[in-house]
């Protein structure tokens, strides 16, 4: 009997807790502003993948601006602005995997470009992620970015991402200056016959510059191109 009353007087006491449908705010806004998240939208399908917050100092005043205010205060508020990004463009994810079609890539830059080789490769060519690179300088084999190469004409030509750095390569944090040296090594251990393609990180946010280096890839493969890897 104890039971029922105290069941009884629960059931009748007032829920205090914020009811986001009973305050709605104005004009059905959202705690982003919709131009925030249309202009990331944008950004994302300019660059190929969805921007990462250090991704939006490459991309612009404007971007660098949705940079300063969802991304510097903090992982929270840049979480659940992607949250929003992804309520109103449901093929943008919350979270960009790296691991794509089988293959598990190392940065959303090289992400980025592995999605514009497949678009802008024709299909007379063969594409390989993570090749092997035969007779480096430093070690008998390693691994590259991707390969780009032709049957027909028994030529290839490597591509790097150089993730880390743009074409300046300067290092201004202490990470870049932590990995510069790692990454020039990583560059000088090709012979001199296949010497690689750079893509850097502010040339992946300009489909221009990247579609340059990409076609400059394709046509050293061509019968009269003039670069060949083994």
């Amino acid at each position: 009997m104890i039971g029922a009353i105290f069941l009884g007087y629960f059931l009748m006491t007032p829920d205090y807790r914020f009811d986001p449908l009973q305050f709605p705010m104005a004009g059905g806004a959202g705690l982003f502003p919709r131009r925030d998240i249309d202009l990331y939208a944008e950004l994302s399908a300019r660059v190929g993948v969805c921007v990462h917050g250090f991704m939006l100092a490459d991309l612009g005043r404007k971007a660098w601006d949705l940079r300063k205010k969802y991304w510097q205060p903090g992982e929270g508020a840049w979480v659940a602005f992607r949250e929003a990004v992804h309520q109103c463009y449901p093929h943008l994810p919350a979270e960009e995997k790296l691991a794509q079609d089988g293959h598990e890539f190392d940065s959303l830059y090289e992400l980025a470009v592995y999605r514009r080789l497949k678009s802008t490769l024709p299909s007379t060519l063969k594409l390989d992620i993570h090749p092997v690179v035969k007779g480096c300088i430093f070690e008998e084999a390693a691994f590259a970015d991707f390969k780009v190469s032709s049957t027909q004409s028994g030529k290839s030509c490597f591509i790097e991402v150089v993730g880390l750095f743009d074409r300046t390569f300067t290092a201004y944090s202490s990470t870049q200056k932590a990995r510069k040296d790692e990454t020039l090594r990583r560059l000088h251990r090709y012979p001199s016959s296949q010497r690689p393609i750079l893509i850097f990180k502010d040339m992946v946010c300009d489909p221009e510059q990247v579609v340059a280096a990409l076609r400059q890839a394709i046509a050293a493969v061509a019968e009269d191109g003039l670069r060949t890897a083994a």
